[in-house]
């Protein structure tokens, strides 16, 4: 018997939605794939997920050689924050004056 799936609750940004919708269908399969994957928290999978520097309040997971999937999970939510590029990594390197 296959052992019980936990999914985390998910959430997204406008800042997400825009910078999907930006991405070319490759590129979405890609992060659909790696969406789903930290949905289901199935972490050993080599998004190389870690936490941003230096303030460490996002996470990142790779979806391939450019592009990253910034990501915080609190309280049982999986909230996706935005793809970018892994260049454009450090402005999600500080937490959010609004916290």
């Amino acid at each position: 018997m296959a052992r019980k799936q936990t999914f985390l609750a998910a959430g997204w940004s406008e800042s997400w939605k825009e910078s999907y919708a930006k991405l070319s269908a490759e590129h979405q399969s890609a992060c659909d794939v790696a969406m789903v994957t930290l949905i289901k928290q199935n972490l050993s999978s080599g998004l190389r997920v870690k936490p941003i520097q230096p303030a460490k309040y996002y996470l990142e997971a790779r979806i391939n050689s450019g592009d990253r999937i910034v990501f915080r999970i609190e309280a049982g939510k999986i909230f996706f924050v935005d793809v970018v590029k892994h260049d454009n990594l450090s402005q999600y390197g500080k937490r959010p004056k609004h916290h």
